[in-house]
């Protein structure tokens, strides 16, 4: 048996809706994290702050929003609690990936994997902003909402959560529970589809490339 990606079956490499003009938005899904859930337990917020520091290079970030390097992104999700996505790890040794962050949190924060359990879609193009505000009732100018930030909400009546790393130019990520997955794709495609939308079909099974 081999864990496939939430999307296998319902991404398909090609183009949807405008076909005679430059691709207005690229979408795609990102197969390649190791995704999990990170919730401070009371009494102890600097000491979380300082071991993910130690671990990951990275600042907690305090309100919605999102910090990220070349290799792991922490994600704001509500208050004391995070969506932390590593890269680094291949095939499934990703599985492994909450056990040791739970670990090196200790006392400080509980963990749960949930590498497998969220599809997570990347957005790209000059037609982006465009297509997500046919789907979120958030501000996103780029004064409100720039390269960094992060927003909990609904995307055609689907949860959601909305970031713009801060180390993928022009890059927005939507996540949300693997088995609405092919319902927000479907959204997507269809608010996309007056700019062209170019998608990209990822690796079919999440251990791909082992």
């Amino acid at each position: 048996m081999r864990p496939r990606a939430p999307l296998a079956d319902a991404l398909v490499a090609g183009r949807y809706g405008r076909a005679e003009v430059t691709p207005g938005v690229w979408l795609s899904e990102r197969t390649d994290l190791a995704a999990a859930t990170v919730a401070l337990r009371a009494g102890h917020a600097d000491a979380l702050a300082d071991r993910l520091r130690a671990l990951f290079g990275l600042d907690l970030p305090q309100r919605p929003g999102c910090a990220a390097d070349n290799a792991r992104e922490v994600v704001w999700t509500a208050p004391g609690q995070w969506l932390a996505l590593d890269a680094v790890r291949r095939g499934l040794a990703r599985f492994g990936f909450a056990q040791d962050l739970a670990a090196a949190l200790g006392d400080a924060a509980s963990v749960t994997d949930l590498t497998g359990a969220r599809a997570i879609l990347r957005l790209s193009g000059p037609g982006v902003r465009d297509t997500l505000a046919k789907l979120v009732p958030v501000d996103l100018d780029a004064s409100v909402f720039p390269p960094g930030s992060a927003a909990v909400t609904l995307a055609a009546h689907i949860g959601v959560t909305l970031w713009r790393p801060p180390n993928a130019e022009g890059a927005w990520d939507l996540a949300c529970y693997r088995s609405f997955g092919e319902s927000l794709l479907h959204a997507v495609q269809e608010a996309a589809a007056e700019f062209g939308c170019e998608v990209s079909a990822a690796a079919s099974s999440i251990d791909e490339g082992a």
